[in-house]
């Protein structure tokens, strides 16, 4: 049993115990046979088990699905294959997480493309109609953050995706805060890409990602990250030939920790096995709990709450003075509750493996440091 309470899974899950487990036996079973327990033909298949996963989570095929070792890998590569040409621009948010605009801002820079920001406000609120003023008729890929990990914002993707399509720009969405949590049907998002990593609302661990490429995209194109895995035929290893597959798997270009990709199909097939509107009801559940109790203290709550944009990420604005670090501090040193300071704010994230107790417990906690 865990001595912590964590209700910050969007820093880090407690990984799915089945998930440690499968991976562990996984390290072990390298460790006492390396290739005689984990052969050429295991090697192959390794990354199956969680494109298998992953395409059920998303309700899309398998060969739309790619795994790789971490989201930002995966939107490296994807940067470099779309490669944003000369004149174009590349629309996102100015609180999107850093690693949802670096790789697009690494590109644009050797293309000579522009980046284009939506400002926010004072709570980190991003209006969409902002997002939606930047693209215009040069615009060549929208990329955003599902979720803004700062205030739990969430993005209509359809709406998104629409904008993007109408001028002939793609839509790529970095799901690391809503994949696990919120319900994506791949198709209906019409998104061109979605990346997640695997070690927040997955409960998986580090190591392991997945992206969805739509298939109407794909076979346009070529990863900006090659290796021997690259090649459709992975044991054919002729220096002077490369055939890439015709599905997402184009992507997968290297060896990882396998041990992490088949935790991670197995931290999905658990979410799953609970259905991922049950998960999302009882995220809701607890966040509602949380607002409702932080409101009676008196304390702000400075994430969007409207149906169509909340998510199970909520952002608190301290009483004037109080510093959110602090705070996050004492509740990890002197409670073993487990919170988030992010942009001054205390961000809380509870999940499937949390209760409306530890919501009770954080609140008397907080009502404590306060007082």
């Amino acid at each position: 049993m865990s001595q912590w309470t964590n209700l910050s899974y969007a820093n880090v899950a407690t990984t799915s115990p089945r998930a440690h487990r499968v991976s562990s036996e996984w390290a072990d079973s390298l460790a006492r046979g390396g290739a005689a327990e984990f052969d050429g033909e295991a090697e192959k298949e390794g990354m199956m088990p969680l494109r298998h996963a992953a395409s059920k989570l998303l309700s899309c095929g398998v060969g739309d699905v790619c795994v790789g070792s971490s989201a930002t890998e995966l939107l490296c590569s994807l940067a470099w294959a779309i490669s944003p040409p000369e004149g174009s621009n590349v629309v996102s948010s100015r609180v999107a997480f850093p690693s949802t605009v670096y790789p697009w801002s690494r590109v644009c820079e050797s293309n000579g493309a522009e980046i284009r920001l939506a400002e926010h406000d004072d709570s980190l609120y991003t209006d969409p109609d902002g997002i939606l003023s930047l693209i215009d008729e040069k615009t060549s890929v929208v990329t955003v953050s599902h979720v803004e990990y700062s205030n739990g914002q969430r993005y209509d993707l359809e709406k998104l995706s629409e904008a993007a399509h109408s001028v002939g720009a793609l839509l790529v969405v970095d799901a690391t805060q809503s994949m696990g949590m919120v319900p994506i049907d791949a198709y209906s998002t019409k998104a061109d890409a979605i990346i997640s990593s695997g070690y927040k609302w997955l409960r998986g661990t580090y190591g392991a990602a997945v992206g969805f490429i739509s298939p109407s995209v794909v076979s346009d194109l070529n990863p900006g990250l090659i290796g021997f895995r690259s090649n459709a035929d992975l044991w054919d290893l002729r220096a002077d030939r490369l055939v890439l597959p015709d599905d997402a798997s184009r992507f997968e270009y290297t060896t990882i920790h396998f041990g992490a990709v088949l935790g991670l199909a197995a931290a999905i097939d658990e979410l799953i096995g609970i259905g991922m509107e049950e998960v999302w009801r009882h995220d809701l559940e607890l966040i509602d709990s949380l607002i409702q109790g932080v409101r009676d203290m008196g304390v702000e709550i400075a994430s969007p709450l409207t149906e169509t944009e909340r998510s199970a990420i909520v952002s608190l604005r301290l009483p004037s003075g109080t510093s959110s670090e602090d705070v996050a501090k004492r509740l990890q040193s002197e409670y073993s509750i487990l919170v988030t300071s992010r942009s001054g704010l205390l961000r809380v994230s509870p999940h499937i493996d949390n209760n409306l107790q530890e919501i009770e417990s954080l609140l008397s906690a907080l009502d404590e440091i306060l007082s």
